[in-house]
């Protein structure tokens, strides 16, 4: 059983489908799977208490292609102008790793989930990373987003993954209404 059917949703709101299917990053191919399994079983919602994942919505203010350009452009001038600074990068990153992250979700805290995509990997799945609040840090998350929510509701998995000031976050999944 995948982690996704542990999560109990009510009414989903679905994502743009074409969008879903359609969209492709530079390699030629569309979103990991995991994502697409994520997309399609829940919608849009907060998972384990925390985490917005954006998915495509079309125009809504939401949507994952709306949030990532934005997120994507903070994360541009932020990194610019911080002329490449290693402190922002560890622990887990290396230099040049920024211009490969694609931001697909925000937690309520400030931290933002990011595919770098520039390594799929054989199952077409993209490494994730969490960028620390404020970008003050990028640690690597999971190889696939099963693997992330594994991790998040695992005491000391999360605090290598999150932070130190974290503990094993909800198995949960709340649908969330879209409001404009």
């Amino acid at each position: 059983m995948l982690i996704f059917d542990q999560l109990h949703s009510g009414p989903i709101t679905t994502s743009d489908a074409s969008g879903l299917a359609s969209y492709r990053f530079a390699d030629g191919v569309g979103f990991p799977p995991s994502y697409v399994r994520f997309v399609t079983q829940l919608g849009w919602g907060k998972l384990c208490g925390l985490f917005l994942l954006y998915i495509p919505l079309g125009h809504h203010p939401d949507s994952w292609t709306i949030r990532s350009t934005i997120i994507r452009r903070h994360m541009d001038e932020f990194y610019e102008e911080m002329e490449h600074d290693p402190l922002f990068i560890e622990p887990d990153g290396y230099p040049g790793i920024e211009q490969s992250l694609v931001p697909f979700a925000m937690s309520e805290n400030g931290e933002y989930l990011a595919w770098n995509v520039a390594h799929r990997a054989a199952d077409n799945e993209f490494p994730i990373y969490v960028l620390m609040a404020r970008m003050g840090g990028i640690r690597y998350g999971a190889p696939d987003l099963y693997a992330f929510v594994e991790k998040c509701t695992d005491a000391v998995a999360v605090k290598l993954m999150l932070g130190p000031g974290y503990s094993a976050l909800p198995l949960t999944f709340e649908p969330l209404p879209l409001v404009s």
